[in-house]
């Protein structure tokens, strides 16, 4: 990276990694050009779990660096040494086709990419974190039942073998409406079984922080929506949460609100509790393009530990 931004005639570099990489590569790297008096234009969807990496590393980092999102405004024709736009940290959803366009209208001629699938041909690494994790795939269930209304008898048997074995399970569906139906319908399976009697819904609580710190027991079942899903997200960031065994099912899989990043996200989360038993489960009325790529991007993460000979299967 080093010899790529003092010596190389290329413009992008690309960074190419699971959600929730650890950056001690990038930190390190910025650590390194800071010190020479350059200027930084940080571009992330998550700019507390950056500075979070950046302050467990132990590094005071110096000279100018700007932090931006997307959202937020910034001078374009500021001279600018290195841009970084990091597309894994945090929940993006913007398509790819729009990050070159979006970038070449800043200032710099140097600008690295950090992203879930490659993105150039040249220039490009792949990163692992430290400790080798396998990276959580997803497992995937289709059902013809309109899941407003129903769902399939087998996502009823995950959900009682999770309360069984006291595991904790985030729902999360595509809307709050959504959030809705299911939990009226899920309220009559305690009728059929009482291994579900720990049901919550969002709507109850005023943040699922409250709805923790304030809920003893060991197993639930909490619905929510994608909407709220960024308050879960910070919660499970939070350093003291990490050993937590919360599974997440995600109905209505297949909407048009995800695509394969929010949805890598997703497994990013169970993987960052840490706990192998957790699981990340798809429920859908198809496999469209997006469900099929998370499932391909995530068993890439994998091989490459397998096939650099990092891991053993």
């Amino acid at each position: 990276m080093i010899n790529w931004f003092s010596n190389s005639g290329e413009k992008f570099f690309n960074i190419v990694s699971h959600p929730f990489y650890d950056l001690k590569l990038v930190i390190k790297f910025l650590d390194k050009i800071l010190s020479q008096n350059k200027r930084v234009l940080y571009i992330t969807h998550n700019e507390s779990f950056v500075k979070e990496m950046i302050e467990r590393e132990g590094i005071i980092l110096k000279g100018e660096i700007i932090f931006s999102s997307l959202f937020l405004t910034f001078d374009k024709n500021k001279e600018i040494d290195l841009v970084i736009f990091d597309d894994i940290s945090g929940d993006s959803r913007i398509e790819d086709g729009f990050i070159f366009p979006f970038l070449e209208e800043i200032k710099c001629f140097k600008k690295i990419i950090l992203s879930m699938k490659e993105l150039i041909q040249k220039n490009v690494i792949y990163l692992v974190n430290d400790d080798l994790t396998l990276f959580n795939e997803p497992r995937s269930i289709q059902t013809k039942i309109d899941l407003n209304y129903d769902m399939p008898h087998v996502v009823f048997e995950f959900l009682e073998w999770f309360m069984i074995n006291k595991r904790k399970v985030i729902l999360i569906t595509k809307d709050k409406n959504s959030s809705k139906n299911v939990f009226r319908y899920m309220k009559k399976y305690i009728s059929l079984s009482s291994k579900l009697n720990n049901l919550f819904i969002e709507d109850d609580f005023k943040s699922f922080e409250e709805f923790e710190r304030n809920n003893n027991e060991k197993c639930y079942i909490y619905i929510t929506s994608y909407d709220s899903l960024n308050e879960f997200e910070n919660f499970v960031m939070n350093k003291h949460k990490r050993e937590e065994n919360f599974n997440i099912v995600l109905f209505f899989a297949s909407s048009r609100v995800f695509n394969y990043k929010n949805l890598l996200n997703l497994c990013g989360i169970t993987n960052f509790l840490k706990d192998c038993k957790n699981e990340i489960i798809f429920v859908s009325n198809h496999e469209n393009i997006e469900i099929l790529t998370t499932k391909k991007i995530s068993r890439s993460y994998n091989q490459r530990l397998w096939e650099y000979g990092l891991r053993k299967y």
